[in-house]
């Protein structure tokens, strides 16, 4: 039996700022519509059909990207912690992330976490635009999207599971797990819905509290 899981979001949570979207932002040649986190609830738009629509307007070089994102993501503070701590305890760490291994790997890597365990969609840099290759696209009957929750139920021997993440693509996920840390986006979700939950800035805080 698995003691404990943690389930880490990386846009946002492990880095300070959503790469994903800044990479978009920053590289897409002609995006005349941009469809944030914010407007999913009341878009016909999946995020899958919104994160294919974002990276179809890439054309940079697969290089040219990474060393821009190794230049421009930062870690959140207490993440190196976290991960400490989980090894220590003997507790499975995952980063479970609906953006690409391709532009997570290298920022581990430079942080010395290379060794963490990474389950995330890729994509092909293809210069007439970047192509999505999501692992998995089956539809959840709860949310009515391709989302995190099938994931978690491979761990289903795990004793208790805690949830950390910011957004939308975290809500869905986040719903089944025993102790959810939340900001942002996933933090107002989880207020609205009257769902307990304890939020966090920094990596520091969850530490401290998983400790006791």
């Amino acid at each position: 039996m698995l003691e404990r899981l943690l389930i880490v979001d990386y846009d946002g949570t492990v880095t300070e700022d959503d790469v994903l979207d800044r990479v978009a932002d920053h590289f897409a040649v002609h995006l005349e519509e941009k469809d944030g986190s914010e407007t999913l609830d009341n878009s016909s738009l999946t995020l899958h059909d919104v994160i294919k629509r974002e990276y179809a307007a890439v054309r940079a070089n697969r290089s040219d990207v990474i060393d821009w994102v190794l230049a421009n993501a930062c870690i959140r503070k207490g993440f190196h912690k976290l991960v400490e701590l989980a090894n220590a305890e003997g507790w499975k760490l995952i980063v479970l992330s609906s953006g690409f291994y391709t532009l997570i790997d290298p920022v581990l890597s430079r942080e010395g976490l290379e060794d963490v365990c990474v389950i995330a969609n890729d994509v092909d840099p293809d210069p007439g635009g970047w192509r999505v290759r999501f692992l998995d696209e089956s539809l959840c009957d709860i949310c009515g999207e391709a989302c995190k929750r099938r994931t978690l139920l491979g761990f289903e021997e795990a004793r208790e599971v805690v949830y950390i993440g910011d957004g939308y693509s975290d809500r869905c996920a986040a719903e089944t797990a025993d102790l959810v840390f939340a900001r942002s986006n996933l933090a107002l979700h989880f207020a609205r819905k009257n769902i307990d939950f304890e939020l966090f800035e920094t990596f520091d805080e969850i530490v401290d509290q998983l400790r006791c």
